[in-house]
């Protein structure tokens, strides 16, 4: 194996993993997708409406009085020794306590119901208290990295909160609307022939209620204590917090976590939505979020789809536990006309919900779309079932007999053809029984580019080279416990940044190539260009300044060219500095953004901050800013005014009474709307000065005399005088605190570059060359002695290298064939086991690779025959047929003229055939290329060759296929069409030996 990939292959990691410096967990150490499948199947089995009559008190209480049962059972009745009576304790006592087993069945119910909403609040406020730090995500500044001490915490209580969601919150609706598991006396109204029902009284009139009179409270007796309103008070606070909030925080917190896909790949090129997509699904795969689980079964843009997903599973339960003739609500109305209504509204309700997942599949998995699909299916059916029995319609022994067993027999075993065939296991066997072969990119379209400048070679060759050089290497590779988190822009406003680097150029290396996806080649070509330009020396001059001096609270940034928004008034923020693409980006302190990132802006920038003017108001602030939290000196008369009401000879009189407090000192305090903590100093945006002189008595800045301009005002000097002394005393301490934050900042930097510069990325990753001009240019122009060292002291290998890279690029068609092979073997190696049997004949990391030696259709049958791959008689389970070497020769050879679309007789090369379906055809790009060695199946659109070669041959072009898509949602297939189909390609030549000759003549249809 070609050095240093077979130092990569002994890692058993990817390229990928490595640059995120994430080991990856074997599927059943995966917490994040088993806790992701429990939440499924919780929401599935809690949220179906069936079960919804179940979630009542009784219901409840039986099922732990059932755990208790079956405890109970296994514990002996007497035993000798001293373990038998700890088993005792454990598995009888405990369980019966936790059963309940000492009072009547409502008082059980009841007890335990208050239990479970007590855990249910103990839950929500260890959910609140450990998403506290995630809170402040969006308030996040400068090189602030979010706190994730609380992971675990987090994943525990918001997993619990999930299980429990949906029965605690229909329990509440029963017992808001006070079921009849709640009343105190047995239904009255089932099997009665009247409404209201004649029952007899329950004893006296003056110790018992009326027979009736059952409503909202635990007792029949007068005299008895009635613990309804407590129990109706804690279930409204349970639909507060546990129904209502926690799915919005859980919403709003997810919306903080998801992962964003960078815009560019990292050949610098944009990519499509369905590229953004697939690039999605492998940020999800490599996720450390805790939260994970929760949102990494949705697609792109629906991360926050779960909480939203729980009120709808709730608003189907909320139906049926509320609009029922056996609660307080409706038991006056006739039973048959409530049932009727509810199960309308549930139908109606259903319908919206399978409309809404028909329309928008907000799963990222189309056979999870295709699963909750069938699921909301059966909602639908069940719920109009349960109409027509309502209705009492003729038949009803059928409809609810052998029909609706039916329709669950179906639509279960559909749930369970989901679950198995979107394992990952079977998946494979699909693929292996479909015989499918799959690419990453339109691997036999004209428009890829097989030039001897390729992108796609560069990438797979010279670049992850490079990569696998940096990263395995013991003297640059990442530090092991390095997460390698980033700043991050939700709107790609600015660059991003390495958070917390160790110094080591396997962090830098792949900082760079995270900044080229994020901005893209033209982007990072245009900052290294403006580095080394005219005005460069110009540029280095500012970014000094701007580092020392002008980064951090208290910087100043009026924009000559930018419109006010309405109420924006104070131009005083945090900033901090991005080193590349040179970026300075502000917080204001009323919340807008400010990014600057043009040499005139930056000029500007200095220019307002040095103002005379503009240095006095900050110096204002500064001082402010040092009596954050102290004890200051300001007198203040508070006058409270309180209206009263005198009672005079029967008529009221009011008046109006003032009473006033004298306050000398208070504590100053300064309120911000941003977070960035600096040795323990908070010096986030945001400087609301208020002055707090007790609980009840606060007043702001304005009394002091701030202003938004920060001027030096007379009652503002008068303040400072009073407080002269304090002020005094800390300012310096503030001054050197933020010029340390500065120094630091800025050293990070400066460390960042001499680790590996910004220009490696363009100079030499992007720039391959001979291995003795790369020596000189790495010494002339890296200043890191390991990076010198690494590139000088695997010559050999960057040779080879570059020797590989030079074999492919000789002719198209050696290009062509080497991509061709290499997307073979990365996306089928681990599906084709003869591939991996024999990996040093496919795979191009070996020198014995086919993928450097074009073979002719004779030689390269007779090697696929030898390797098992081929059969002349084709067999079960053969990937390769003699049709699809048709398509690599004809792509290979790419004759001119010898191509027909659909039975018209014009003549075509694959350019015109390319030309002539664009309309038709959904996409001209060719895909967005492998990352390294992905082999994971993803479902996408058929690429534009890929589904030309694949149509039959038709006399007119067919229109779009409505069930293009069943396939995928059935997991037989990852690929669908998008758009209208083509009518077919039919060639004009026929082979002679190992090469194609065109034909003289071709039948019709031939």
């Amino acid at each position: 194996m070609f050095v240093p990939l077979d130092r990569l292959a002994a890692t058993g990691r990817s390229i990928e993993y490595l640059e995120m410096n994430y080991k990856p967990k074997p599927s059943w150490r995966n917490c994040s997708s088993i806790l992701s499948g429990l939440v499924s199947i919780v929401l599935g089995i809690t949220g179906s409406s069936v079960l919804a009559t179940y979630y009542s008190l009784q219901g409840l209480f039986n099922t732990v009085q059932i755990f208790a049962l079956i405890l109970t059972t296994i514990v002996p009745h007497k035993g000798s020794k001293a373990w038998n009576d700890w088993r005792q304790i454990f598995l009888g006592t405990i369980p019966n306590i936790l059963a309940l087993n000492f009072a009547s069945t409502l008082i059980q119910s009841l007890i335990l119901l208050i239990i479970f909403m007590g855990l249910a609040a103990l839950l929500l406020y260890g959910f609140y208290v450990s998403t506290i730090p995630c809170k402040r995500y969006s308030r996040l500044e400068g090189f602030q990295e979010p706190d994730r001490s609380h992971g675990r915490s987090t994943v525990i209580t918001s997993f619990l909160l999930t299980v429990i969601y949906l029965p605690l919150s229909t329990m509440a609706i029963h017992v808001v609307t006070w079921s009849d598991d709640l009343w105190a006396v047995p239904n009255p109204y089932v099997n009665s022939t009247t409404n209201p029902p004649v029952v007899a009284p329950l004893g006296p009139s003056d110790l018992f209620r009326g027979p009736l009179d059952f409503c909202y409270t635990t007792t029949m007796k007068k005299d008895a204590i009635n613990f309804a309103p407590v129990i109706v008070v804690l279930a409204i606070m349970t639909l507060c917090t546990l129904t209502i909030y926690y799915p919005l925080a859980l919403r709003k917190l997810i919306k903080e976590s998801v992962p964003i896909a960078d815009r560019f790949t990292e050949l610098g090129k944009p990519r499509s939505v369905s590229d953004l997509n697939r690039e999605y699904q492998r940020l999800l795969e490599r996720d450390q979020n805790p939260l994970g689980f929760i949102y990494s079964g949705f697609r792109r843009g629906w991360g926050t789809y779960e909480p939203i997903y729980h009120f709808m599973k709730f608003g189907a339960l909320l139906i049926v536990a509320l609009i029922n003739p056996d609660n307080c609500f409706f038991r006056s109305f006739s039973r048959t006309w409530v049932i009727v209504l509810r199960q309308v509204l549930l139908l109606v309700v259903t319908l919206v919900f399978f409309s809404l997942q028909w329309i928008f599949s907000p799963f990222r998995d189309p056979v999870n779309n295709a699963s909750e699909w069938v699921s909301r299916l059966n909602y639908v059916l069940t719920s109009l079932v349960a109409l027509l029995v309502a209705l009492n319609v003729p038949g009803k022994t059928v409809i609810e007999g052998p029909i609706l067993y039916i329709i669950y027999g179906i639509t279960y075993s559909f749930t369970a053809y989901f679950a198995i065939i979107n394992l990952g296991v079977m998946q494979r066997l699909v693929k292996k029984l479909a015989m499918r072969i799959d690419f990453s990119i339109d691997i036999f379209s004209p428009r890829l580019d097989i030039s001897s400048s390729s992108p796609h070679t560069r990438r797979r060759i010279w670049q992850e080279t490079i990569t696998a050089l940096f990263l395995t290497s013991p003297e640059c590779k990442i530090p092991e416990k390095q997460p390698m988190h980033y700043i991050l822009s939700s709107d790609s406003e600015f660059p991003p940044y390495l958070l917390k680097f160790q110094g080591s150029p396997g962090e830098r290396h792949v900082e760079n190539i995270k900044i080229l996806r994020e901005v893209g080649t033209v982007g990072y070509s245009e900052a290294i260009a403006a580095s080394r330009g005219l005005n460069s020396t110009r540029l280095l001059h500012l970014i000094e300044q701007i580092q020392r001096n002008f980064v951090g609270p208290d910087c100043y940034w009026r924009s000559p060219s930018r419109l006010l928004s309405p109420g924006f008034t104070r131009f005083f923020g945090n900033a901090w500095w991005l080193p590349f693409p040179p970026t300075l980006v502000l917080r204001y302190d009323d919340g807008p953004l400010a990014v600057l990132n043009d040499l005139s802006d930056f000029e500007q920038y200095v220019k307002q901050n040095s103002e005379t003017e503009i240095q006095r108001r900050r110096e204002i602030r500064t001082v402010l800013r040092s009596l954050d939290g102290q004890k200051i000196h300001w007198p203040y008369l508070h006058v409270n005014a309180k209206d009263s009401r005198v009672s005079l000879c029967c008529r009221g009189m009011r008046y109006k009474a003032q009473t006033s407090t004298y306050y000398e000192y208070g504590t100053l305090n300064i309120k911000r709307k941003g977070y960035l903590m600096w040795e323990g100093t908070q010096l986030g945006s945001g400087f609301d000065v208020e002055i707090i002189y007790d609980k009840h008595v606060t007043v702001d800045g304005g009394t002091i005399g701030i202003n938004d301009k920060y001027d030096l005002t007379s009652t503002l000097a008068e303040f400072l005088t009073l407080n002269r002394a304090l002020a005094h005393s800390r300012v310096g301490g503030i001054e050197s605190l933020l010029a340390s934050y500065r120094q630091s900042c800025q050293r990070e930097c400066k460390t960042k570059a001499d680790a590996l510069t910004y220009d490696f990325l363009l100079r030499v990753y992007d720039h391959p060359r001979d291995p003795g001009e790369l020596a000189s240019d790495t010494i002339k122009h890296e200043r890191d002695l390991r990076v010198r060292q690494l590139l000088v002291s695997n010559e050999a290998a960057f040779r080879i290298t570059y020797e590989r890279l030079a074999a492919v690029s000789k002719t198209q068609l050696a290009t062509w064939w080497y991509i061709f092979w290499d997307d073979f073997w990365r996306r089928n190696w681990d599906t084709i086991s003869k591939l991996k049997l024999h990996a040093p004949d496919f795979n191009p990391h070996y020198p014995s690779s086919i993928a450097y030696t074009p073979l002719p259709r004779p030689a390269l049958e007779s090697f696929l025959t030898q390797r098992g791959l081929l059969h002349k008689n084709p067999q079960r389970g053969d990937f390769i047929d003699n049709g699809f070497l048709n398509k690599v020769y004809v792509r290979m050879y790419d004759i001119a003229n010898i191509f027909h679309l659909g039975y018209n007789g014009r003549k075509l090369d694959m350019e015109d055939i390319d030309i002539e379906t664009q309309i038709p055809l959904s996409t001209l790009g060719t895909g967005g290329g492998t990352d390294h060695d992905d082999s994971v199946i993803r479902p996408r659109p058929v690429f534009r060759w890929e589904g030309i070669l694949s149509d039959p041959l038709v006399k007119k072009a067919p229109g779009r296929n409505l069930l293009s898509k069943l396939g995928v949602w059935l997991g037989l297939t990852p690929f669908w069409r998008t758009g209208s189909g083509s009518p077919g390609v039919a060639l004009d030549v026929h082979l002679e030996e190992d090469h194609y000759v065109l034909s003289d003549n071709m039948k019709d249809g031939q």
